[in-house]
């Protein structure tokens, strides 16, 4: 059941907002360094030629 606040995970809002945060930091780095990888390979050797 939810606990007295009304979160069914048990988190304080601040709590959530954290975890939130750091879960949107990760994703943006997990799309951030193969889009480095794609660029830094198509400067050294582009496989198309616009």
């Amino acid at each position: 059941m939810a606990s007295e606040n009304g979160s069914l995970s048990g988190l304080s809002h601040g709590e959530a907002q954290e975890i939130h945060r750091y879960f949107v930091k990760s994703a943006i780095l997990m799309s951030l360094f193969p889009f480095l990888a794609h660029i830094s390979l198509w400067l050294y050797r582009p496989w198309l030629a616009f």
